[in-house]
């Protein structure tokens, strides 16, 4: 009887300390996710603040160093903070006439940049110029002047995008 006793006590204890283990369980499981809840709040506020000041000093960056004048077509920015390089870059394009054609026509360039903002590191560079002739006959051409993005070389417009893009979308 004292064995059997013995044995219910102790099947009664494992009993009672497992449903004590399994609430301690849950209630830590439940913390875990609040306190994961509130991390994920934290990062998304400080990765705004970050695209806020990115932005701002975007502006900055390219107000001091780009200036429309009577030959200016076109002249925006546009700004991204990439969390992936925790760098801020800006991408410029800037179109101007130029007097390429001559008399018989008309010229622009087009120019993009992509840098570091904080750092002022110039990534890419392209520049096409775009030429129409209107006499003798209506002819026109394009003709890129320079392209490359960081040591990579390239050829048209859409190289020089698909290298730019992964600086500017992550």
């Amino acid at each position: 009887m004292r064995v059997q006793s013995a044995l219910l006590l102790l099947i009664l204890c494992t009993i009672i300390l497992t449903g004590c283990d399994s609430d301690k369980i849950s209630r830590l499981e439940k913390q875990n996710q609040e306190l994961q809840a509130q991390i994920q709040k934290q990062e998304a506020a400080a990765d705004l603040d970050l695209q806020a000041k990115c932005s701002k000093d975007a502006k900055t960056f390219f107000v001091e160093g780009w200036r429309r004048d009577k030959n200016t077509t076109l002249l925006e920015y546009m700004n991204h903070y990439n969390k992936k390089e925790n760098k801020c870059f800006i991408f410029v394009e800037y179109h101007y006439d130029s007097d390429f054609a001559g008399p018989n026509g008309v010229s622009w360039t087009n120019d993009m940049t992509v840098y570091d903002v904080y750092e002022n590191v110039k990534y890419g560079y392209f520049a096409e110029n775009h030429i129409s002739y209107y006499k003798p006959t209506i002819r026109t051409s394009d003709e890129v002047i320079s392209c490359e993005f960081l040591d990579k070389k390239c050829t048209s417009i859409q190289e020089f995008n698909f290298f730019a893009r992964p600086y500017m979308n992550n």
